[in-house]
């Protein structure tokens, strides 16, 4: 960590969301704490983020607040209430859509646990097991790696629009202010008819088990694979 370890700059290099005019006058300012990639940094919970969380007044250049507490909410490394965040998103980068990019470590969902009733639609939608539920029956992002590059369907049909993928441009799931609630519920309502159907209920049970035969499948490719590696090692 540098001198300065109260403020942290991200430079959103996965897929340049920021401004670039007003990241280079903060990149050269000596004793800045400097992450290529906030959501990267989150995924992998590097211990920098939690030496910024332990300040007293910690200050991040990074994106949309929501998105920001909630990567580090994700990283495991809360944010104190007194965090001053602020956002450098470019309004002209809002498309962050890149279908070359079939593996990206910066694209996978965080929650608004400050929004969040733990209803498990995510959990029960996500064919590629992102999601878990813990002893308590909390929804917890536990695979992000795994995420489908590009794909926040999870997001948009959230009864409390409490997920949130900081690499989108679509509002309010990156993470956005949400200032209509009425308009986003409608929204969410529109996305659950067209994505889920009329029996919602159904469609999440086939979801379901269509997710454990993914990741069935997924369990014997991996034992096959060590068990190959195993038998290389011996000869």
């Amino acid at each position: 960590m540098s001198e300065n370890n109260s403020i942290l700059v991200c430079k959103c290099a996965e897929r340049g969301l920021l401004s670039q005019s007003a990241l280079e006058p903060l990149l050269q300012e000596e004793g800045m704490s400097v992450v290529p990639d906030l959501c990267k940094a989150a995924a992998e919970k590097l211990p920098m983020l939690g030496e910024i969380a332990a300040q007293p007044n910690p200050k991040i250049y990074a994106c949309h607040p929501r998105a920001v507490r909630a990567l580090f909410v994700f990283a495991g490394f809360p944010l104190p209430e007194n965090t001053e965040i602020i956002n450098l998103r470019d309004p002209a980068s809002q498309t962050s859509d890149d279908p070359s990019m079939e593996s990206n470590p910066a694209w996978y969902p965080v929650i608004d646990t400050s929004r969040c009733s733990n209803c498990g639609q995510c959990f029960e939608f996500c064919l590629f097991g992102v999601y878990e539920k813990d002893g308590e029956g909390r929804v917890k992002v536990v695979n992000p790696q795994s995420c489908k590059n590009n794909c926040p369907a999870c997001a948009r049909i959230c009864p409390e629009a409490a997920i949130i993928f900081p690499k989108i441009g679509e509002e309010p799931i990156n993470g956005a202010e949400i200032v209509d609630e009425k308009a986003v519920k409608e929204n969410i309502r529109v996305n659950v008819d067209e994505i889920l159907g009329d029996d919602v209920y159904a469609t999440l049970a086939a979801r379901k088990q269509k997710r454990r035969k993914l990741l069935d499948k997924k369990k014997i490719e991996k034992a096959l694979a060590e068990r190959k590696t195993c038998s290389g090692k011996k000869k």
